[in-house]
């Protein structure tokens, strides 16, 4: 089957009478290097990107430094 454009395929959906989920049919892209984007990875249940990957270890390593240092570095 030929790939079909995005005008072809929203023609095709109407023609069969699909109708488009409630709440948000488009998915927002990704925002990827960040610890937002981490989470619609995880969210979407989607392997991590290496950008994704980092950024979510940065977050996790500031708020774990973060903690040492209010509670004075001991634990």
């Amino acid at each position: 089957m030929p790939e079909l454009t995005d005008a072809q395929l929203e023609k095709l959906i109407k023609d069969i009478g699909l109708k488009r989920p409630r709440g948000g049919s488009e998915r927002k892209p990704i925002a990827h290097g960040t610890y937002r984007g981490a989470r619609q990875h995880y969210y979407r249940k989607e392997p991590l990107c290496a950008p994704c990957r980092q950024a979510e270890r940065d977050y996790q390593n500031e708020r774990y430094a973060a903690r040492t240092r209010q509670s004075g570095g001991a634990r």
